[in-house]
Parts: structure tokens; sequence; C-alpha cells
């Protein structure tokens, strides 16, 4: 009902303001009208009832200029209907004085003047102005017929009084013109609304979003420029649903319109009076508002829960999250400048982890600024061969010797000095350049490994973004292993769950591919996701290797011994090598040869270090507690699980 009420206000504002499309012709209309009294004024020698005309004529034509110029201070989207109704009946007031006029200026010359040039020339005037009036205020067919009868009526009376034929050919002429302009009204009326609505419905298609019924980006920038061209204050929200490519690919487009249509639903059920909401982009929206910094934090924190919570679309049950950016009202001086502000909070939030919300502020400006620096020093870097490879051993605990070294990326900034991976990975996913990061860490790993023992093995971190579409990790990988003849084996691939979240039909394809090669495959960091038992099922994996996260609550937390256990009985059954990584302490290592685990990576053993440094250390044994004297290498003997882990 609200909305009906409002479409019909907007209507009439539209039609009102149809009124007032014409000022110009209005008042020149008003002082022609006005000099052809006076011009009659004076043919007849100073007639007073002419000269009264010409002065109330200037006065209508004045008073109606004057609310013309009040029709342009008032902003008729946001006046009240009782302004507009005001307005409506300056205008018909106006229009109906001006005809009442013109009928007693033609019918006083035709009585009095009637065989004189006066009455031809009153007559062309009221003429002329009935021709005139069907093309005039015809968004009312109230106001042209109540214009026309005011203007013809005592006209045609005054020319039949006459009893002149002449004047009463005009008469029919002016009754039949009458009769015609007066049935037309209702017509041109019809025609006008009719154009009006399709206009209006045109606007409405150009700036609303036909999912989500929420204003399109378009829509949302005209509105919030309206807003801070009237010196509103606003609070900008954007809001960014995450990872919907993967839910449009696993489930479908139809299922990603519909948490769409489900999300602008629960943020118009959100919204205050007052707040504008849109859809910006595929899975992006805005919201602009009056709350204060409080309350917008307090919207935003909502938001993030219901969002996250999972929900049943188009009989599937999703669960998706949101990343959101504020940018306070007063955060910047213009509105291009607070949308700059709101894409660095909402690019922050991402970075941190998503499915939280992030508040623009200085410091968020500056490690935006110094991320965009790194960005750009991280292709210079490559270029000038800045990164390097430091390797650590992963230790068999039954013989205390290496059986595989994993390969870590680091740079050496010539400024900055050591810059972290956990700075400057995630950096390079974003902007493409891990693809070519990737390719070198693969051939300078695959080449340093030629120079160890052939028992030895290279393990190799790949990214999510090197399993894209665009980038053929397979044909590359092969290529390497072609060009330095290294044994397929002597590689193990290490994925983490996130490669899996944006296509995980893809991945699985591609690791199968490499599975073909020859190549391992390993899990990293197991334990820190939530469908990672079921990837065991489904992966074409060797290895599964525990993140160094649960490795430090062991000792510490009974829960995770009993997990432990679990995931050692787990490996084994399922006939997978399982790897320790994180193993700091004597502690640690103590418990950690408690269970069958073929392999120990960590500080208690050797912090990464440089090829050159590496290869010495490889022949040597380290004290695990479960180390025995070296077998006789004469004769033939059939190594166990743990001896073969590469």
């Amino acid at each position: 009902m609200a909305e009906v009420r409002e479409n019909e206000r907007a209507m009439k504002s539209e039609l009102v303001a149809a009124l007032y499309a014409t000022p110009g012709t209005i008042l020149i209309g008003a002082a022609m009208v006005a000099t052809v009294m006076a011009a009659a004024t004076a043919l007849t020698g100073g007639d007073a009832s002419f000269a009264s005309m010409t002065v109330a004529m200037l006065a209508i034509g004045l008073v109606r200029q004057l609310a013309h110029r009040r029709f342009l201070r008032v902003d008729l989207a946001r006046a009240s209907e009782a302004e507009i109704t005001r307005l409506e009946r300056l205008a018909m007031v106006g229009a109906w004085s001006t005809a009442a006029l013109i009928a007693a200026f033609g019918s006083h010359a035709v009585l009095n003047y009637t065989y004189q040039p006066v009455a031809v020339l009153a007559i062309a005037q009221t003429i002329g102005y009935l021709a005139g009036i069907s093309g005039r205020n015809t968004s009312r067919p109230l106001v042209t017929r109540v214009q026309i009868l005011i203007a013809a009526f005592p006209f045609m009376l005054a020319l039949i009084w006459t009893r002149d034929l002449a004047y009463l050919m005009i008469g029919l002429t002016v009754a039949l013109t009458t009769v015609l302009t007066f049935s037309s009204a209702q017509v041109i009326h019809r025609v006008f609304v009719a154009r009006l609505r399709t206009m209006r419905e045109l606007e409405n298609l150009a700036v609303s979003d036909t999912i989500t019924s929420l204003y399109n980006r378009r829509g949302f920038m005209r509105e919030i420029r309206a807003e801070t061209n009237a010196g509103h204050p606003i609070t900008l929200i954007s809001i960014d649903i995450d990872r919907f490519k993967g839910i449009n690919d696993s489930f479908g487009h139809d299922v990603g319109d519909a948490l769409l249509q489900a999300f602008g639903d629960l943020l118009s059920g959100e919204l205050q009076p007052g707040d504008i909401a849109a859809r910006t982009g595929g899975d992006e929206f805005m919201v602009a508002t009056a709350r204060d910094a409080g309350e917008s934090t307090a919207f935003a924190r909502r938001l993030v829960m219901l969002l996250g919570s999972q929900r049943v679309v188009a009989g599937r049950h999703v669960t998706a999250t949101a990343s959101i950016g504020i940018a306070p009202a007063g955060c910047a001086n213009t509105i291009d400048e607070a949308l700059k502000c709101v894409d660095i909070a909402l690019y922050r939030a991402k970075l941190e982890g998503r499915n939280r919300f992030v508040v623009y502020n200085e410091t968020v400006h500056d490690e935006h600024e110094d991320s965009r620096a790194i960005e750009a020093e991280l292709r210079d870097g490559i270029r000038r061969g800045e990164f390097e490879l430091q390797f650590q051993p992963i230790y068999n605990p039954r013989s205390g010797t290496a059986t595989m070294a994993e390969a870590l990326l680091r740079w050496n900034h010539p400024e900055r000095g050591l810059v972290s991976p956990e700075r400057f990975i995630p950096l390079a996913e974003r902007t493409g350049l891990i693809t070519v990061l990737g390719a070198w860490a693969l051939d300078e790993a695959i080449r340093t490994a030629l120079t160890w023992p052939r028992n030895i093995g290279v393990s190799v971190n790949v990214s999510a973004r090197q399993f894209d579409h665009g980038h053929d990790l397979v044909g590359l990988v092969g290529a390497l292993l072609r060009r330095h003849q290294l044994d397929p084996q002597r590689l193990t691939i290490e994925i983490t769950e996130s490669s899996l979240i944006e296509d995980a039909e893809h991945v699985t394809a591609r690791l199968i591919a490499l599975r073909t090669l020859g190549v391992r495959i390993a899990l990293d960091d197991f334990g820190t996701g939530y469908s990672s038992l079921s990837y065991l099922a489904h992966l074409p994996i060797d290895t599964i290797k525990i993140d160094q996260a649960f490795t430090q609550e062991l000792g510490t937390s009974r829960k995770a011994e009993y997990l432990m256990n679990a995931i050692t009985q787990l490996a084994h059954d399922l006939k997978l090598r399982l790897i320790v990584e994180g193993v700091e302490t004597p502690e640690q290592l103590a418990i950690i040869e408690k269970h069958a685990v073929h392999g120990i990576q960590g500080f208690v053993f050797a912090r990464p270090m440089a090829a050159e440094a590496l290869l010495p250390m490889i022949g040597n044994r380290v004290a695990t507690g479960r180390a025995k004297p070296p077998r006789p290498t004469s004769g033939s003997r059939k190594g166990d699980r743990f001896s073969e882990v590469a």
C-alpha cells in the first residue's frame, strides 16, 4: 500500500511539473496579450476597460512568473503532498485567470466595437489563444476543459449577441473548436500519462537491479550524490559475498541468483528509514546510511552473523560469508574519495581472512599504501632475482636421517630486508604473480634436488592460483621433469585445502594428471580445515602433513593427543604417509615418537637453510630417540614403509 501511494505521489509530482514546463512561453504570451490589449486601448482612444485589462494581464503574468520561481525552489521528489497541491492550484489559478481575462477582452471588443478594427484584433487574439490551449496543459484535462470553457463560452455569447452573419460564422467555428478541444483533452492526457509511465519504467529499469530490486550502481550513485549535495553526511558500507564464484560454479547460476535475492531481502529487512541500498556488482552490495560509527559497526557485525549462517537456497543447503568495509562519514572530502576509502576497507577485510568487517582509518590507509608499494617492488624483485629457496629437511624417526627437504620461498628485499612469506605470498596470489614465482620455485627446487643423493626427495608448495584454468601446472611440471631428468617420485607437490574451495573438480583432475606423471601429492596443513577428512576419500594424495598449529597443542591437550592417535591410525589404514610439521621442542618430539609417523619436520632438528648448507647435513643422523645403528649395506633388504618416505 505504501508503495502504491508513493507511486501515485510521484506521478502527481510529474504532472504538476508538466504544468510548469514552459515558463518562457507563459511569460512571452502574457507580454504579447498585454501588448495587444494596450494596442486596443490606443485604437479606441483610451478605453478604460482595455487599459484595466492590460494592467491585469501584466499582473497575472508576474504572478505566474513568481509561482514558477517557487516551483524551482521545491524538490518535488521530497516535497510534501500539501506543497505539491499548492503548486498545482497556483498553476490552475494562473491559467484560468488568463482565460477569463482574454474572454472579457474579446467579448468587450465585439459588443462595443462591432464593426471597428479593434474587434478584428480582439477576435484574432481570442481565437489564437483558444487554438493554443490544446497544446498546453495536456497533463491535466481538468485544467484544459475549464480553461477553454472560461475563454470560449462568454466569447461565443458575445458573437451571437451581435446577430451579424459573419460573427455568427465565427461563433460557430469557436464552438466547433471548443467541442473538439474539449473531447480531445482526455485522449491527449492519456497519451501523455502513458508516455510518462513508460519513461518512469525505463528510468526505474536503468537504476534498479533486476535480481534484488535494489538500486544498481547507477541509481546508488545518483542517490548518494543527491544526499551529499544536500549536505547530509553519509557512511558508506561495502559488502562482498565471499567466494561467490565458487558457489555459482558448484551449485549453478540459479542457486547463485537465488542467494543474491535472499541476501537482498535480508539486507532490505535490516535497513532503517533513510538508508540507501544497492547491488553494485556481481556479488557486491553497498549501503549508504546516516548511522554513526557505532551503529554502522553494529549493523555490519549483524550482517556478517546473519549471512554466515547456513540457509536453504533453491532447495540446496548453502553457506556463504561476507566481507564488509566501512567508510565513516567525514573520512573524505568528496564522495569519490569516500568510495575509495570503503574499497580499501573491504580489501583489508578480505586480506585478513574474509567473514569480517573493517572500518577505514588512517592505519588501514597507510597499510594499504604500503601494500601497493610492495606490489610494485614485488614485480621489480622478480625481475632482479631477489628471491631464493631455502630448504628444511624432513627426518625419518626410525633411521634419524633426512628423506626429504621442503623448499621454502624467501624474498631478500634490498631495503626492507627479509620479507615474510605471509606478506608477499598472498600479494603474489592476488596479483597473479604467484604463477611466475611458482614456476621459478619448481624449476629451482628440481634443479637443486639433482645435487642430492637419489633417495632424497624435494617437496614444493603450490598455490591455489597455480591451478587456475589459464595456467597449465601439469604441463609445466612435466616439462621441468623432462628438462632436468629428475625421477618424478622424488618430487612432492604440497597443496592446501584452500586450493579446492573455488573449483574442486578442476583441481582434482589436475592432481590426477600429476599423479599420472609419477609425482607425489601431499595435503598440507591437515587438521586446520573443516573438510579435510572428506578430501582424503576423494583426492589422489600420498601424504598428509599435520599442521604445526595442531602440533603445538600436543603435550598440553589430551584431546589433541587422542586426535593424533586417530589421525595416525587413519593414515595407516588408508596407506598414506604421515608427516608432522612444526616440532620445535624435545618434549614435542618425545610425544610424536610415540606415534607411528613417517616424517618429522621442525626446528628441533633444523631450521630452513640455503641449499649449500643443507647438502652436508643430508647424510647425518639426528637423535630422534628411535634411531638405530645402520645395518650392513651388503645384500638385498626390502625396506619397511618408514624407510620409504620420500
